[in-house]
């Protein structure tokens, strides 16, 4: 009797050992490989690469030093796109875009870093969305990211991180897609 006993629990444990390898989800598939870029978008991402990390400088569109729309500027110069210098002027060139429709090279805006104002107690860039002025840009470079200079210099940040998504005012293509 105690052999049967064993048998059964021996054929259950091995059972559930099927079942249980069964109901694991199957491993994830491979990234995809990014899309092949064409002659501009491959310009711009060696340009990107050039910049990256390359301190905060006012006024400044070089690789010493530099400030967003002088990135962007000097990022689309090289690629034969030329640009106005500021922000706002940026922003009123390019085709509008949806977020949905943000490719490798598009250029997101938002109304952080703007001027300070205040407002009572409260200064403009402690209350999110209170201006609708673009004072600060970069460029989007895929899965949700945009590279930018910011006072802590060239990096990459997340389009959906609270502080980009609450300050962001629209996007605008530059290449003929």
């Amino acid at each position: 009797m105690a052999s049967r006993l064993r048998a059964g629990w021996g054929a259950i444990l091995i059972l559930t050992l099927l079942l249980a390898a069964c109901a694991q989800a199957p491993p994830r598939p491979p990234a995809l490989p990014p899309p092949p870029l064409g002659p501009q978008e491959a310009v711009l991402d060696q340009a990107l690469q050039e910049f990256y990390g390359a301190p905060y400088k006012s006024g400044g569109a070089t690789p010493q030093g530099v400030d967003c729309s002088g990135l962007i500027q000097a990022v689309f110069v090289r690629a034969g796109v030329a640009l106005p210098r500021t922000v706002a002027q940026q922003f009123r060139e390019g085709r509008n875009l949806a977020v949905s429709e943000l490719r490798f090279g598009d250029v997101v805006f938002f109304n952080r870093f703007c001027q300070t104002r205040k407002y009572g107690l409260f200064t403009a860039e402690m209350i999110p969305g209170l201006t609708d002025e673009v004072c600060h840009n970069g460029i989007y470079v895929g899965q949700g990211r945009f590279v930018h200079a910011s006072p802590k210099g060239v990096f990459v940040s997340r389009l959906d991180a609270e502080v980009w998504r609450v300050s962001y005012m629209g996007a605008r293509r530059y290449l003929p897609y």
